[in-house]
């Protein structure tokens, strides 16, 4: 199940934070209103609470960039949102919570923090509501899986979303090669470097009068193909060198390239076969596609779910709530 839809940083938030996930009143009644879900009231000072704590919970380091902190902050009302508008819709269908992941979420705070003595001092006190916490988190968890569970495409479906998506199915162009390396130092001079590439140059013009390159290579290069005469296998696009591949692109197959200085020497590279970017057959594709299409038909199913949610219900979230300029 994708959990990134219903932040569990936030419920561990909520938890430093000391709040209670369904608060029904403001502290104060001149206090700011944050956001309203309904009856749920979370004012300024309130939201601020849970957002700081969890900033600390998703960046440890603290140092975060400001249009990040920001982008964050709405993610944190939403996610108040969602959240209560999918724990109380998870309460309307009779959703049991996970007894079994409560009792072992409680058993990883006990291990975590055995030696810690403020949570040895504060455990009891602090349990029933890591208990809460950990139940609303089963409820939502459990919710969101039963949404994500829409049923299996059907073959037109999937074939029309093959047709659909070609991009996503299509072999990019790939090139065979073979390369032969003459190893030069890094710390090497100049005239090193001249030198091989002049020895380069004579193997180059060898191969030209007929040489193998293949036997060439098991005897001078060293690379580690020159076992198997140079040969590299089929690459794709971005695995060679940026400068070696410029001076491939210019190839046709069976050319050999010019001297061509890379990091561990100099190298001649022969471009010896080139398959262009080729469409999957479908059923060879298939596969992946009803797995591409069924996350599609997931994500869907939840979007829809939470816009039905919300839709129906009465939400307020303060505009400044994203136009705060102090630091946290």
């Amino acid at each position: 199940m994708k959990k990134s839809a219903l932040s569990l940083a936030l419920l561990g938030a909520m938890l430093v934070a000391g709040l209670q996930p369904a608060s029904r009143a403001l502290a104060s009644p001149d206090a700011e209103v944050a956001i309203r879900v309904d009856d749920l009231v979370i004012g300024v000072d309130e939201f601020e609470t849970i957002f700081r704590a969890a900033l600390r919970q998703k960046y440890y380091h603290g140092q975060v960039p400001d249009a990040e902190r920001e982008q964050f902050r709405e993610q944190v009302a939403r996610d108040i949102v969602t959240q209560e508008l999918v724990h109380r819709e998870a309460m309307r269908r009779g959703v049991q919570p996970d007894q079994q992941a409560i009792a072992q979420g409680i058993e990883a705070y006990d291990a975590q923090y055995a030696t810690d003595p403020n949570w040895q001092a504060q455990r009891e006190r602090v349990l029933p509501r890591l208990a809460q916490q950990l139940e609303r988190q089963s409820l939502l968890e459990q919710m969101e899986a039963q949404v994500r569970q829409p049923p299996p495409p059907s073959v037109d479906a999937v074939r029309d979303f093959y047709r659909a998506n070609p991009e996503k199915f299509t072999q990019p162009e790939q090139l065979r090669g073979s390369v032969i390396l003459l190893p030069v130092a890094p710390y090497a001079g100049e005239q090193t470097w001249v030198e091989a590439e002049d020895n380069a140059a004579e193997l180059r013009a060898q191969i030209g009068a007929g040489a193998d390159f293949a036997e060439l290579a098991r005897e001078h290069s060293g690379h580690a193909s020159a076992a198997d005469g140079g040969d590299l296998g089929y690459l794709h696009r971005g695995q060679l060198d940026e400068n070696v591949q410029q001076r491939v692109d210019a190839l046709a197959p069976g050319a050999v390239s010019e001297p061509i200085r890379v990091l561990e020497g100099v190298i001649l590279f022969r471009v010896d076969d080139l398959r262009p970017p080729r469409l999957t057959a479908f059923e060879d594709a298939r596969e992946r596609a009803t797995e591409l299409l069924y996350r599609e038909m997931q994500e869907r199913a939840w979007n829809d779910f939470v816009s039905e949610l919300k839709a129906s219900a009465e939400i307020y979230v303060n505009d400044n709530l994203y136009v705060r300029s102090d630091h946290e």
